[in-house]
């Protein structure tokens, strides 16, 4: 199961990059869904009385473990399984794995699976099932296989135990799980998994069975009779696939919807509505993160990076660009990573928009303004379909013209996005909007961390800092959270001296539901919903 980390790195870049293409066309916002399955209401939309109506995004694939997507994740986890899940506060609490337990020394991990689960086909899930899926499923998913890389062996002493030995400690090894749904072992087995069949018709564990797959319009699943985890309410689920944010948004409007996302520019209409609730639980923060070039001329110093990070007016983009759901970062860890964060460290101050004392950094740093005001250009690149992010690089360019910054703006579609800023390094500057991940070493640190092969959705810098990179391996190579934490406060420190990149604000991914027919949606503090606890209305 070694020397697998060229493997990893090729996955992560080619699920980033299918995560942020699918990103800019689903409904509202890119990760609006969670991991554990969508959700919804029944009755509207032409369905009957026990039918879920839930608007989603482009499906390329119905199989989470080869396409990382909101929506792919949406879907297939209503049909799909983990064997743990995670809450809104990042606690793994279980599912498939009913307990674990780990070795002293952190290099053997024991599953415990539920009894009595059978796949939608009738044949037992079993402890050779979950083998199977470390052997040869995780791999193909983009956190997965750096958990694959360092397994030595699995073993199945009985049908409901499972044992994982590794080679090395690995810190975010049940977060990691959370992300990787079981693949039945006897349809996938011999086969060649990129292109197997049920992959576009997944047989699963889930409390729903996959019906019928309309390319680019819609997906259909009924209710499981035999579900392991308890009775479902709802017949039926069906995921129209809308990639139009108006559009979607209109038919929540109209009550054709159950579920969906709205983007911010009609939130307000969305609030209006006596029938309609925007929630945010059950989902994991993400980030607007601003990285720069260092071979630019202009940002090679990091004092300078330093000022012009300080330049971009993150309070103003949180007020205007998204009043009620983003937060202003004090560190590079959000609120809800607080466990990894350096307390005394406050970005707010220490990279204060200050006018006065960044005019002053830039001219000490030897840019005085010029005739017309201007000390230096600089480009921002952009996914233009993320208006959002688009708005936030005009708060920006405004900010930065306070202090004699020329800031650019660059919209490109992902494609050229992904190949100006990650293949070419053809760029400046750039703002991408990305997930943080279920833990820090397998979602934020990859902006930070050495990347010699330019893959995608990782440090675009060209700067290889050794001593944060210190840091993060050991955070990875640690199952002891304080421990862990101590490691991120030290990459932490050094990101701030640094300096290639820094978030813009954190925002949690809103969520809207019709109110009128279906109790139990959007509260529950798991990531996605427990279809268990969704029952029509009186």
């Amino acid at each position: 199961m070694r020397g697998r980390r060229r493997n990893f790195r090729t996955a992560i870049a080619a699920a980033a990059a299918v995560l942020v293409a699918v990103a800019g066309c689903t409904l509202g916002d890119p990760e609006a869904a969670g991991g554990a399955g969508g959700a919804g209401g029944g009755g509207g939309g032409g369905g009957g009385q026990g039918t879920v109506i839930v608007s989603t995004g482009t499906l390329p694939s119905l199989n989470p473990q080869i396409v990382v997507s909101p929506s792919v994740n949406e879907v297939a986890g209503t049909m799909l399984e983990t064997l743990v899940v995670m809450r809104d506060d990042y606690e793994v609490v279980p599912r498939l794995a009913h307990d674990w337990e780990f070795s002293d020394d952190g290099l053997s991990v024991t599953l415990h699976l539920e009894e009595g689960v059978t796949w939608h086909d009738g044949e037992p899930f079993t402890s050779e099932d979950v083998k199977f899926n470390v052997e040869e499923v995780m791999q193909y998913q983009s956190y997965g296989a750096g958990l694959v890389e360092v397994v030595d062996s699995v073993e199945t002493p009985d049908e409901h135990t499972v044992v994982v030995h590794l080679t090395e400690e690995y810190g975010p090894f049940m977060q990691t799980l959370t992300s990787q749904y079981m693949l039945p072992k006897h349809l996938y087995e011999g086969t060649d998994i990129m292109t197997n069949p049920a992959n576009r018709a997944p047989v699963g564990t889930g409390p729903f069975v996959f019906e019928t797959f309309r390319e680019a319009e819609e997906v259909t699943v009924t209710a499981n009779p035999d579900y392991w985890g308890g009775q479902i309410q709802a017949d039926r689920i069906v995921f129209p696939i809308m990639t139009d944010t108006n559009a979607g948004t209109l038919a929540l409007l109209a009550g054709e919807l159950d579920m969906g996302g709205a983007g911010q520019g009609m939130m307000e209409q969305i609030q209006a509505d006596p029938d309609l609730e925007v929630s945010t639980a059950g989902v994991l923060p993400q980030q607007f993160i601003f990285t720069m070039n260092a071979d630019v001329p202009e940002l090679a110093d990091p004092e300078v990076r330093r000022l012009v990070y300080a330049a971009a007016d993150r309070q103003q983009i949180s007020e205007t660009v998204l009043p009620d759901n983003s937060e202003v970062p004090t560190s590079v860890f959000p609120e809800a990573m607080a466990w990894a964060a350096d307390p005394e460290v406050d970005y707010r101050e220490e990279f204060a928009y200050d006018v006065e004392a960044i005019n002053a950094g830039l001219d000490e740093a030897g840019y005085p303004r010029g005739e017309d005001g201007i000390r230096f250009s600089l480009r921002v690149h952009f996914m233009s379909p993320l208006s959002e992010v688009r708005a936030a690089a005009e708060v920006m360019k405004s900010s930065m013209a306070e202090v004699g910054i020329d800031l650019r703006l660059v919209g490109e579609e992902t494609n050229v996005f992904t190949e100006h800023v990650y293949t070419d390094r053809d760029f400046d500057t750039a703002i991408v909007w990305s997930t943080l991940g279920t833990d820090p070493s397998i979602g934020l640190t990859r902006w930070f961390s050495c990347n010699p092969e330019k893959d995608a959705a990782e440090n675009p810098s060209g700067v290889c800092d050794e001593t944060m990179q210190s840091s993060i391996d050991a955070a990875m190579q640690s199952t002891d959270q304080e421990e862990r934490a101590q490691h991120f406060r030290d990459m932490q420190a050094r990101a701030g001296e640094v300096m290639i990149s820094a978030p813009l604000v954190f925002l949690l991914p809103q969520s809207v539901y019709n109110t009128t027919r279906w109790t139990g949606l959007g509260g529950d503090e798991l990531v996605g919903i427990d279809w268990t606890e969704v029952a029509p209305v009186g």
